[in-house]
């Protein structure tokens, strides 16, 4: 067993990162080494420096339970605005219990400095490296989303295909409507002598809508002087694989030599990214504009489709817990 396996593993961590970041730099994969690297070296400073730094150790403890407490902060407090706003719906309440969780991490830390304990000390240890690297992965997933959400339209687009969301009534909610007002600003700004954009509304009729999407989307766009025989209804879909996937089908089966740019909102580009490629579908992701309250419990819950979509960031999450673990073990 290696004297200083936290460091052992953060080097190890770090190496992946750089290799899959040389490798694939816009996969979150590569986050997720860098997140697992950070959290190790933290463990390592925090068991092994204490005695010999105790400052260091203090400064740095104080530091990872500050980011936690922020976060936590921000997202309870954004919950609570939202469930005023809207209702208690199931993520805007999601978004406060997160909130609530990462502030418990510090009353479990509090807990632990009044009351002491080898057992307790363990758990706390498990706790505050689980909480620390989340937050500094759900940070790093912010910075994707961000970025990405800022794409811009391919100018040679021939088809626009626009994500269905939830309505209002009949008619397309806010951010529905945003979308579309999006992929009619990509249609304006077209050059004059170029060919118009055929618009491809995408988004089936949920359990509790009064009609498809995809029907709601059309009428919004014929409203705004949209000619019908531009606007292709795909009506069956109820996720965003089949969205891509039906919308692609529809578009390949019409015209030859397409390029199609889909329109989502800022929050949702990278998994909308991340899903065409795992089905193969090809086609530019671009975002747009999204309520600032609601965007962070929308990427939040984005960042936990992400986890569920691809299993790595659990995966590391396991492998970090296993290093404190092992070191108890072969410490005894």
């Amino acid at each position: 067993m290696p004297e200083y396996p936290e460091y052992l593993a953060a080097v190890v961590f770090a190496a992946g990162g750089v290799v899959n970041a040389l490798l694939a730099p816009h996969r979150f994969s590569t986050a997720v080494l860098f997140c697992l690297a950070v959290t190790s070296a933290g463990l390592g400073v925090a068991g092994r420096s204490a005695a010999a730094h105790p400052t260091i150790a203090t400064v740095l403890a104080v530091a990872a339970l500050l980011l936690v407490f922020a976060l936590g902060l921000l997202l309870l407090a954004d919950g609570v605005l939202l469930v005023r706003r809207y209702g208690p719906q199931a993520a805007l309440l999601a978004t406060g219990a997160a909130g609530c969780a990462l502030l418990a991490v510090l009353g479990l830390n509090v807990v632990f400095h009044a009351v002491g304990g080898e057992a307790f000390g363990a758990l706390v240890v498990a706790v505050n490296a689980a909480a620390s690297y989340l937050t500094l992965l759900f940070l790093a997933f912010v910075g994707y989303v961000f970025g990405q959400g800022r794409s811009t339209p391919l100018p040679e687009t021939t088809h626009v295909i626009v994500l269905g969301a939830g309505l209002n009534g009949d008619r397309p909610g806010p951010l529905l409507a945003r979308r579309l007002e999006r992929a009619l600003a990509i249609d304006a700004a077209r050059a004059p002598d170029t060919p118009r954009v055929v618009f491809v509304v995408s988004g089936g009729q949920g359990d509790d809508e009064v009609r498809s999407e995809a029907d709601a989307m059309a009428d919004y766009l014929r409203g705004r002087e949209i000619p019908a025989d531009r606007i292709v209804r795909e009506d069956r879909s109820v996720n965003t694989g089949q969205n891509l996937r039906f919308s692609a089908a529809l578009v390949d089966d019409t015209t030859a030599g397409h390029r199609a740019t889909v329109v989502t909102s800022g929050f949702h580009v990278y998994r909308t990214t991340l899903l065409a490629r795992r089905a193969g579908v090809s086609v530019h992701v671009v975002g747009a504009p999204t309520s600032p309250a609601y965007w962070l419990a929308a990427t939040l819950r984005e960042f936990a489709a992400i986890l569920w979509l691809d299993r790595l960031p659990l995966v590391g999450l396991s492998l970090l817990l296993a290093v404190p673990v092992a070191t108890a073990v072969f410490e005894h």
